[in-house]
This record gives C-alpha cells, sequence and structure tokens, in this order.
C-alpha cells in the first residue's frame, strides 16, 4: 500500500474506533487527570486495533529503535514479518499536545533516519488538539526548564484554538531548524474527528 494510502485508511479506522468514547475524551483534561487517566492508555488500544486492520503484520508496543548512540523510543511500530518497519507512531493525548514534540518525537526520529537511512518508513505524530475555541484547554510545563517555557502568558492564544496554535509552532519549529528530511505525518484527533497532514 503507498504511503499515501496507507496514512489515508488509518485516519478512516481511527476515526471509527473512537466514535463511542465518552464526550469531552478528547477535548478536555478529564481523562488524562490522575485517578482517571484513561485517554492514553485507551488510543494506545485503538491505534493497535486500526494497525490490525490494516494487515500489519507485528505490532510492537514501546519498543526501542536505539542504533549506533540514537535514542528512539515511539510508543508503536508496525513490522512485517522480515521484521522491516512499515509505520511508527507516537500518541500525545490532551496533557502532552504541546511544545514537546518537536524534542521528543520529531528530533529522535530525524536522528534515527539519518543513522539508518529508512526514510520511506512513514512516522505518524498523533495529537489530541480541538481546533476550535476551548476556553478551559489548558496549557502546563510553563516554568523554567519546561517543555512550554517559550509560551508562558500565553494561555489565551492557546484557547483560541489549541490546534492551530500548536500546529503553527510546529511548522515554524521545522521551518527554523531546516528540517526537510523524513516521512513526518501530523494526525490530529480534534474531539471525534481524525485529520492527517504531512509535516516534512
Amino acid at each position: 500500500m503507498e504511503t499515501k494510502d496507507l496514512i489515508k485508511k488509518f485516519t478512516e479506522l481511527l476515526t471509527k474506533h473512537i466514535q463511542n468514547v465518552p464526550n469531552g475524551f478528547y477535548d478536555k483534561f478529564e481523562y488524562t487527570q490522575t485517578g482517571n487517566n484513561k485517554t492514553h492508555p485507551r488510543t494506545l488500544g485503538f491505534i493497535v486495533k486500526t494497525l490490525s486492520e490494516l494487515g500489519i503484520d507485528l505490532i510492537d508496543i514501546d519498543s526501542k529503535l536505539n542504533e549506533k548512540g540514537i535514542k528512539f523510543q515511539p510508543d508503536l511500530i508496525g513490522r512485517d514479518f522480515n521484521e522491516k518497519e512499515r509505520i511508527i507512531i507516537d500518541y500525545e493525548s490532551p496533557n502532552s499536545s504541546d511544545a514537546r514534540i518537536i524534542e521528543k518525537d520529531i528530533e529522535p526520529y530525524l536522528k534515527w533516519v539519518e543513522c539508518t537511512k529508512k526514510r520511506d518508513v512513514p512516522y505518524i505524530i498523533i495529537t489530541t488538539l480541538p481546533d476550535k475555541e476551548s476556553q478551559k484547554w489548558e496549557l502546563k510545563y510553563t516554568s523554567k526548564g519546561y517543555y512550554n517555557e517559550k509560551h508562558k502568558g500565553k494561555k489565551a492564544d492557546v484557547q483560541k484554538n489549541p490546534f492551530r496554535y500548536w500546529h503553527n509552532v510546529y511548522e515554524e519549529e521545522i521551518k527554523s531548524k531546516g528540517i526537510k528530511s523524513g516521512s513526518i505525518y501530523l494526525v490530529n484527533i480534534n474531539g471525534k474527528k481524525v485529520e492527517s497532514m504531512q509535516l516534512t
């Protein structure tokens, strides 16, 4: 299956699987709190079902792709029976769909690509960001030394449209760093809609 078709089918199947979650499961922080932290583990389950339906032979969870000093540990890796990577996925729930994506996800992936030359393996970063005004959306980790330090004081801007705010940050960071290689796709869960776009 061509990468474009794979991404399209992935978003269609994932959309189907998330339809029965409670209201607010993806566009509030209620299900990411201590004692009720269901969004991340349950969505990983939906992603496994999606990959299985796509015909992915082997699905590794929390596996490591560490080579020559490169540390890359995505949430899921889909492989064929010859152990070749077919798709790599990281999922970020509402409380982690923020500035950390560049440092935590994109940069390790690109270092891995540079090391292995496997530029044809699609990497999907799934964010959970409402594409609408969200007055209760939170902006965490803004203290000095934390991921969102540069965004301190911008909570009102984020709440105007969390998806557009953070997507602009990702695009600007990618542009400023001169990132052109790789095959990175952003898949966003907006309420119960799933949409995809290519970042690099």
